[in-house]
């Protein structure tokens, strides 16, 4: 399993294209995509599935069923609505399979535009991406008070007297933390207002060379070439990319990224989740 640092988050998972990806932020209490599931990720609450492909959402039987042996509560699993009713099935059938019983399990079915709190200062955007199939995209936000203009240069004192008396002196404004778009062949800024300003953008880059470009047309999966406009355009700290295709060596990945991206300072803002 790969862990990786960008600032004070940590990604931790794998993510190989078609064979399984799964991402765990710790610090945030959340998993992005559970094409496997690793018995550490099982005490995480919050699980986001970006589409139902296989590789992207398989490990959910192993989390549901060893939190209900554990006798830990359900976590809350936000998925795609147009297949939460296959999933629900299948989980029924195979817990049924397992242990004759039903297993207890809390989906939330989700859509593009929805804003879900998760944890008493976070909260998540679902966007849109392109994928053959229905697929979300997801940004994670810090919710914080700032104080209002109006009250800025009072005392401390004053700040205190205007909360006793109940007089609103801060509004909520939303810090984009970390986004990730799963599978999608293109990436744009406009999709949501808060994507270009994340922290960290997840995001993955299945195909490489020249003779795999009407294969990710196809399969509508990120291309290299695609890469300098997203650098251009993304002004956070970090892009980790992911999902790279098997059959590309980590020699040939790093070769690859170095000849589309020759500056070192913008080189330096890429991470590669190989």
């Amino acid at each position: 399993m790969i862990s990786l640092n960008c600032g004070n988050l940590t990604i931790e998972g794998k993510s190989i294209g078609g064979l399984a990806t799964y991402l765990r932020v710790k610090e945030l209490d959340l998993i992005f995509d559970l094409g496997r599931c690793p018995i550490s990720f099982i005490g995480t609450n919050h699980v986001f599935i970006t589409h139902f492909h296989l590789d992207h959402y398989f490990g959910l039987p192993i989390y549901v069923s060893q939190r209900w042996l554990s006798n830990i509560p359900p976590g809350e699993i936000f998925v795609p609505e147009e297949g939460i009713k296959q999933l629900q099935n299948i989980l029924d059938s195979i817990a049924k399979l397992d242990s004759q019983q039903i297993w207890n399990y809390h989906l939330i079915p989700v859509k593009i535009g929805d804003r879900i709190p998760f944890r008493r200062n976070l909260i998540v955007h679902a966007i849109a991406v392109n994928h053959t199939i229905p697929a979300i995209g997801y940004v994670v936000c810090e919710i914080r008070d700032k104080l209002k203009p109006e009250y800025h240069g009072r005392s401390g004192s004053e700040i205190a007297k205007l909360r006793k008396a109940g007089i609103p002196i801060t509004n909520q404004i939303e810090l984009p933390l970390i986004a990730y778009l799963g599978d999608t062949q293109l990436v744009s800024m406009d999709t949501h207002p808060l994507l270009s300003r994340c922290q960290i953008l997840i995001c993955e880059c299945t195909f490489l060379l020249p003779e795999d470009r009407q294969r990710a047309k196809k399969t509508k999966h990120f291309h290299l070439d695609s890469l300098t406009g997203l650098v251009e355009s993304f002004n956070g700290d970090k892009i980790v990319l992911t999902h790279f295709s098997q059959r590309y060596s980590t020699h040939l990945i790093q070769q690859q990224i170095e000849q589309v991206i020759p500056d070192l300072n913008q080189r330096s803002r890429i991470e590669l989740f190989i």
